[in-house]
């Protein structure tokens, strides 16, 4: 169902224009009684806005329409997956990953799994799924050649994301406060900076999984302790 704003044959013709592009025709036919509104910029480029809403109000998405040729200059959309479709949805998608050949080979069975979830990037006219792993879960992105059709047909991996892989600066933070974390479990080390108020711990990595840290109060160094994050071992200097 269309509504346009000020009930002109223009204003129509725009919402169908819109409508029956490929990145809106699939998600509006999933939502029954969506609505749409439009009105004329009336400037130098012609263009209409057309928004469309879904039968609850809730934003669907717009788009910005020339009549003279028909084109969609520019749009976004936020569909997302319809709460009668998910299960159907995540079931295509997952049954593509338990064959798909790259996947296999990097991830292994997608059924080895504590949980999933799937959504839909109207954006980018990809498909995600969250596979959870602990510290080794997976975000997948997959994409049908049927182009902004929200298509489950034609599905290849687009890339494969491991989330704990953070950033190299927030990997070293992490490991360094790892490291002075593992060292103070050494009675010396506590013993050391004990009743200090403001003492800080610094740590180098000087191996693969060694780091130096030394712990340090007003410009002193009060223990320093080479930990080995691999083994959990502690050596004090």
């Amino acid at each position: 169902m269309t509504v346009a704003q000020d009930g002109s044959a223009d204003a129509q013709r725009a919402i169908a224009i819109a409508a029956g592009q490929p990145m809106f025709a699939t998600g509006l036919a999933e939502h029954a009684g969506w609505t749409a509104s439009a009105y004329g910029s009336q400037d130098r480029y012609g263009l209409w806005r057309v928004d469309f809403f879904a039968a609850d109000g809730a934003a669907l998405g717009w788009a910005q329409v020339r009549l003279s040729d028909e084109r969609v200059f520019a749009w976004d959309s936020s569909f997302g997956i319809a709460d009668e479709s998910y299960e159907a949805i995540q079931e295509a998608l997952l049954g593509f990953l338990r064959y798909d050949s790259e996947f296999l080979a990097f991830a292994g069975d997608v059924d080895d799994n504590d949980w999933t979830w799937v959504g839909y990037d109207d954006s980018r006219d990809t498909w995600t799924v969250y596979v959870e792993r602990g510290p080794e879960s997976l975000v997948v992105t997959l994409r049908s050649a049927n182009e902004w059709a929200r298509s489950l047909e034609d599905l290849r991996v687009v890339e494969i994301e491991v989330p704990a892989l953070v950033s190299v600066d927030e990997w070293r933070s992490m490991r360094g406060s790892a490291a002075a974390a593992l060292a103070f479990t050494d009675a010396r080390v506590a013993a050391a900076v004990r009743g200090l108020d403001g003492w800080v711990s610094e740590a180098e990595q000087i191996g693969e999984s060694v780091w130096l840290v030394r712990f340090r109060w007003e410009g002193q160094t009060l223990a320093e302790a080479e930990v080995d994050l691999a083994l959990a071992s502690v050596a004090l200097r």
